[in-house]
């Protein structure tokens, strides 16, 4: 395999209703996309990095800027396996949101991309929807109590899982005992503060933004944390999620999304299907009635089955290399 032909786009659609964080408020879900030829075909990627650096350091623009370097680096170079790509990619770890689009076109193309069918895990922001089912995420707010009791009275046999984006302290340790009344799968990235995760290592605690390398995984889980939501954007691809799989097989492993669009998307479920694990996967149009690609998609009994997406170059801004 090698990389040839490196071309650079941008997507943008509004969200159905804004979404609203401890961290951010959005309307509109912007995204990098880049086209690689790779054997004489088109493979895409999108970078799930945001316009601003509220989430993670790497925004669109420097994310845009890593590639070009990567590619100038990469491109005379041929690989015979994904685990070859992987270890080249691994010098440009600084820049995980940029190797792993990389990564992710080499998945493609010694995996292939055959159709993934995976849970459905569903995150919610304000209404809560009908027809839920598997799992649902819940982000912290001031009423977070009445929420989950809300959706428990709804779903009694539904996983709730509560993400505070590290907003908490332990001035809310009261909050969070009500909140786990209602039967809690797990708090992801509650605390700020490492020393917290250890305090409370007896409850069943997530670590999200925390898991952006695995040495820092490492430190999380020394200190009694079971449960990683791994990103492949954040950790630089499927290679070290796949890798971390492996060094770590008694603990829990996630993988969350990211407000993806369909491209995106495929990967998350992807990896999530190697998981045997929920993910934070819905169903088409939950987020977006637009996408630059096209897929075929399927719900049954919980459980949602997708095909490749295919990108219209058409629908995507070009950006000057």
């Amino acid at each position: 395999m090698k990389f040839s032909n490196l071309k650079l786009f941008r997507y943008k659609a509004p969200f159905h209703q804004p979404v609203e964080t401890v961290k951010v408020q959005m309307a509109e879900r912007e995204v990098l996309v880049i086209s690689l030829d790779v054997d004489g075909t088109s493979c895409y990627a999108e970078s799930n990095a945001f316009a601003a650096p509220w989430y993670h350091y790497e925004t669109i623009d420097s994310t845009a800027s890593a590639v070009r370097a990567i590619f100038a680096a990469l491109q005379d170079k041929t690989f015979t396996d994904y685990t070859e790509l992987g270890h080249a990619l691994y010098r440009f770890k600084e820049t995980p949101h940029a190797i792993a689009l990389f990564d992710y076109i080499g998945w493609q193309y010694f995996h292939g991309c055959p159709p993934v069918t995976v849970p459905l895990g569903y995150t919610v922001h304000s209404a809560i929807p009908d027809h839920m089912s598997n799992r649902v995420k819940v982000k912290w707010t001031t009423d977070i109590v009445t929420t989950v009791s809300s959706i428990r009275r709804s779903y009694p046999d539904i996983k709730i899982c509560i993400d505070a984006n590290g907003s908490l302290t332990e001035a809310d340790m009261p909050v969070i005992e009500d909140c786990l009344l209602y039967g809690i799968d797990y708090i992801e990235e509650p605390f700020s503060d490492i020393a917290l995760y250890q305090r409370y290592s007896h409850l069943p605690l997530a670590i999200d933004e925390s898991a952006d390398s695995i040495e820092t995984i490492l430190k999380y889980t020394a200190v009694g944390v079971d449960i990683i939501i791994a990103k492949y954007s954040r950790l630089g691809g499927g290679y070290p999620v796949m890798m971390l799989k492996e060094a770590m097989p008694d603990k829990t492993i996630i993988i969350g999304g990211m407000y993806e669009f369909g491209l995106s998307k495929y990967f998350t479920a992807a990896l999530a299907e190697q998981m045997g694990t929920i993910p934070d996967i819905t169903p088409r149009g939950y987020y977006f009635n637009a996408d630059y690609a096209d897929w075929n998609e399927e719900i049954s009994a919980g459980m949602m089955t997708m095909s490749f997406p295919a990108v219209d170059e058409s629908r995507l801004s070009r950006i000057k290399i």
